[in-house]
Order: C-alpha cells, then sequence, then structure tokens
C-alpha cells in the first residue's frame, strides 16, 4: 500500500502480524473483552478521576490552613506553658504541613499527562509524596523521645497545667472537625491492577470470535475512590487526635498536682510511639505497590486459567499484574 493512502478503516483497526508456516504476514484484528463482571473494566473516568482530584486539592488545602492557626496556638501555649508535651503534640504538625503541600503538588503532578518516557503517567507521585510524608512523622518523632528522654534524665522545669489543658482542648475541638470532615469521604479501597503477559509465538490462530471471559472473581466495586495521600492525612489527623486527648490529661494531672512533671514526659514518650505506629499500615501499602506486587483480591491462578480460556490463546509466560498507585 502506497504512503498517505490508508484508509480510515485500516487506521481504527489494531493489526497483529502472524507468521505461517509459509512465511506470509497475516493481519488480523483481535476482539478480546473482558467481562462486564472484570474488575479492570471498571476503571473510572476522567470525570471521575477529575473530581476526586479537586475534592483532595480542597480538603488538603484546609487542612493546611487549620494546621497553621493551632501551630500558632499551640507554640505560643506551649512556650509560656512550659510544657514539652504540648510542644511535642505542636511540632508534628509542621511536619504535617510539608507533608501535606508535598501531598497537594503529588496531586496537582498526577494529572499531568503521559509522555513517551512516562508511559504510565505521574500517578506514582502520590505513593512518593506520601512516603516522605511518613518519613517526617518518624524522624520528628524519634527527636521528640530523645527530648523527654534527656529531660527524664535531667532535672525538670515547671510546667503550667492550667495552660497546658487550654491548648490541649482548643486542639482537641480543631482535630475532631477535621477527623469528621476528612472521615465523611473516608473508604477503604482496593488496588486496580495492570495487567501485562506475553504469549508465546506458536500458539496464534483465529482470533475473530469475541469471546468474554471473567478474568478476576467479580466482587462489589467501591464507587469513591480515596486518594493515597488524603488517606494519609485521615490518618495524620486520626494519630494526632489520640495525642491530644492524651496532653488533655496530662495538662489535667499536672494542674491538679504540679509536681507530677513526669507525666509530661511520658506522655511524649506515648503518644509518641502511638504516631509513629498508626504510619505501620500506610508504609505496608506503599511498600506494596512500589515492589509491584500484586493486589490482594486478584486471584492470579483463576486470572491466567480466564486467559487461557479465550479463543486461540494456547498458553501464557511472565504474567504480571500490578498497581501503579492506589485505585489505579
Amino acid at each position: 500500500m502506497e504512503d498517505g493512502e490508508v484508509s480510515i478503516q485500516r487506521l481504527k483497526e489494531i493489526e497483529m502480524p502472524m507468521v505461517s508456516d509459509g512465511n506470509t504476514v497475516i493481519s488480523m484484528t483481535p476482539e478480546l473483552k473482558c467481562c462486564s463482571g472484570c474488575v479492570f473494566s471498571g476503571r473510572p473516568n476522567t470525570a471521575l478521576e477529575s473530581k476526586e482530584r479537586h475534592k483532595s486539592v480542597t480538603k488538603l488545602s484546609g487542612l493546611i490552613l487549620f494546621y497553621l492557626i493551632v501551630i500558632s496556638v499551640e507554640i505560643i501555649g506551649g512556650v509560656k506553658a512550659n510544657s514539652l508535651a504540648v510542644m511535642s503534640d505542636a511540632a508534628p504538625l509542621l511536619t504535617d504541613v510539608a507533608g501535606f503541600c508535598i501531598s497537594l503538588f503529588t496531586v496537582w503532578a498526577s494529572a499531568w499527562k503521559a509522555t513517551s518516557y512516562q508511559s504510565f503517567g505521574f500517578n506514582r507521585l502520590e505513593v512518593l509524596g506520601a512516603l516522605l510524608s511518613m518519613q517526617l512523622i518518624w524522624l520528628i518523632s524519634a527527636l521528640l523521645i530523645y527530648e523527654a528522654l534527656d529531660r527524664i534524665l535531667h532535672e525538670n522545669d515547671e510546667v503550667n497545667g492550667a495552660l497546658m489543658f487550654a491548648v490541649a482542648a482548643f486542639r482537641f475541638v480543631i482535630n475532631l472537625v477535621m477527623v469528621l470532615w476528612l472521615g465523611h469521604d473516608h473508604t477503604h479501597h482496593a488496588c486496580r491492577g495492570t495487567v501485562h503477559h506475553r504469549h508465546h509465538d506458536d500458539h496464534h490462530s483465529d482470533l475473530a470470535t469475541e469471546e468474554e471471559t471473567s478474568l478476576v472473581p467479580s466482587g462489589p466495586k467501591t464507587n469513591k475512590i480515596m486518594n493515597i495521600n488524603l488517606q494519609g492525612a485521615y490518618l495524620h489527623v486520626v494519630a494526632d487526635l489520640i495525642q491530644t486527648v492524651g496532653v488533655m490529661i496530662t495538662g489535667a494531672v499536672i494542674w491538679i498536682k504540679p509536681k507530677w512533671l513526669i507525666v509530661d514526659l511520658l506522655c511524649t514518650l506515648i503518644f509518641s510511639t502511638v504516631a509513629l505506629s498508626t504510619t505501620l499500615p500506610m508504609l505496608r501499602d506503599i511498600f506494596s505497590i512500589l515492589m509491584e506486587r500484586t493486589a490482594g483480591e486478584i486471584n492470579i491462578d483463576m486470572l491466567e486459567s480466564g486467559i487461557k480460556g479465550i479463543d486461540g490463546v494456547q498458553n501464557i509466560h511472565d504474567l504480571h499484574v500490578w498497581a501503579i498507585t492506589v485505585g489505579y
């Protein structure tokens, strides 16, 4: 066929060159597709992705604003009350704000279109941003634990329990509002994977017959997609809420018993450890995605059997299923 004479019909076809015994090249148009119950057919459309991305940007921006207000109040109150627990409650917020800014950037950058060099797009930036945010939490928690141990070993200064309690109570109200705000759309979701496989060259045959095959067990589909950074933000706020309760209790105890300063330091140790433990599930998800792990709800054996059941497929090797990010 001469250059420039490609028909419209030809442009719409996906040709598969196949070599026969006579070395004759045959072009065939495959019509393989998943059934309606296949989870791979349920990828959200662009409009839904854009809507969820806008929601993530709005909530992350709101969190940054709320946290800046709380940080200002707690730093001033913690210094005046001379309470390490209050300052330890405020210090992680600085890393949280930095983490939310990173998350905000990655949510925005994940909308960039794929290129020839970035064929999967930039969705995985969300995962990398969440990983950096988790590392910031670990760093600041380690510093606070070190400071608490140092104060335990040395003489402690007087702590203003009443002011400590008041600042913690203010923080608790703000955290509760943020938990309810984020928790309204919080849901656990599954990773929809991407499938890649290579066939042997000797199994090609007539693929013109259309056949629907269930590749993976069907299950309830999630109507809402939770951005991994928004999920991380939710965990941040929940951990902060728990920690703030401890600071309130500590402030009340020191208010009543001014000499029980050790409670302030023990509170710092306990709730810094709690803050670290809340990051473990998120770190596990991040590790699974970065290691290209198959999503837990996908049965590889059933998937392989389903593909083999398609008319014309004789064998499969090197079957891979992975997730680019959470929800994709």
